[in-house]
């Protein structure tokens, strides 16, 4: 196929609809290679074995991506009770039984220990570098891997419904860093039995929902559809929980220009201060022009600094 120079003005976010069977590095692969777009990341990794939301990121998106895996997650997944695997999901070979089968009122009488901030050890078949190798790479090799255990938060735990004696399917609302895998494990041990993840989606990433998906087969006709462009998300999309510096068309060329600007000075300062006087709290803000987002910013000492520049 050859370059189509129209896709490379995409600047935005794809809410794909991943199937089971994928990796999200495989469908950002396929999405960059379609598109003829190098920029182009994932907000979140799936395991192939799971479905759901991935938010692709394209173009100048890329910049906001820690925006996005910063936000809350919802997941549906579901036990199968009396079985641990090595990976926690039906991939790994079975490693220990148990006959203990718990009972709705014993699930429930666990759940409220599992929400809000707790600690949780992330699974050896993860994502997460040791000594710059990916932790699932080193367990293939059967390499000892044993993670610290890690703060994350659990924000609801809910039981959706007994499937059957030896499966439960589950909600779970979640920050940061959580891995559903390792929640299951640790939901079957309170319990006294075994347990590994049979099935697994994500419902939500931040504000994007199922709503916003898109299934794309990776063929370049499906991706060549309207369909797929209506469906593009502005960068901004990510984020609604962070403050905007709205510029005039002078501030917004001097920060483009990688220039710094007094706060104080600023047209709009007293609409600003007003409507975030907690601004100070935020690591990061992000300035606009006409309502389009042109950087990423810090303001400190009331110092306006571009940080990143988003070129369209």
């Amino acid at each position: 196929m050859g370059e189509i120079n129209y896709y490379r003005k995409i600047n935005g976010w794809i809410v794909l609809d991943k199937p089971v069977g994928i990796s999200s590095r495989f469908a950002v692969t396929k999405i960059s290679k379609i598109l003829n777009i190098k920029k182009v990341g994932h907000g979140g990794t799936l395991d192939p074995l799971a479905s759901g939301i991935l938010p692709i990121a394209i173009g100048e998106a890329t910049k906001a991506i820690s925006f996005i895996q910063n936000k809350k997650k919802v997941y549906l997944f579901t036990i199968k009770w009396g079985e641990t695997t090595e990976t926690d999901d039906l991939e790994g070979v079975i490693l220990e039984t148990s006959k203990v089968r718990p009972n709705i009122n014993q699930i429930n009488s666990i759940i409220p220990s599992f929400i809000g901030k707790i600690k949780q050890k992330p699974p050896a078949y993860s994502a997460i570098k040791i000594n710059g190798q990916r932790s699932y790479k080193l367990a293939r090799k059967n390499i000892i891997v044993n993670h610290e255990f890690r703060d994350i938060e659990i924000y609801e735990l809910l039981l959706k419904r007994i499937i059957n004696v030896d499966t439960a399917e589950f909600i779970v609302k979640c920050g940061k860093g959580t891995y559903v895998r390792s929640l299951a494990k640790d939901l079957a041990e309170r319990l006294n039995t075994k347990g590994h993840v049979i099935e697994l989606r994500r419902l939500s990433v931040g504000n994007f929902e199922e709503k916003d998906t898109i299934f794309i087969d990776f063929s370049p006709e499906i991706i060549h559809s309207h369909s797929v462009f209506n469906k593009v998300l502005p960068i901004k999309a990510v984020l609604d929980d962070i403050p905007a510096l709205v510029l005039n068309g002078y501030e917004a060329r001097r920060i483009k220009q990688g220039q710094k600007l007094d706060l104080n000075s600023l047209e709009s300062i007293d609409h600003f201060l007003k409507k975030y006087p907690n601004y100070h709290k935020f690591e990061k803000i992000y300035a606009t022009e006409d309502d389009d987002l042109i950087a990423f910013i810090t303001i400190y000492d009331g110092i306006v600094k571009p940080v990143r520049i988003i070129n369209f």
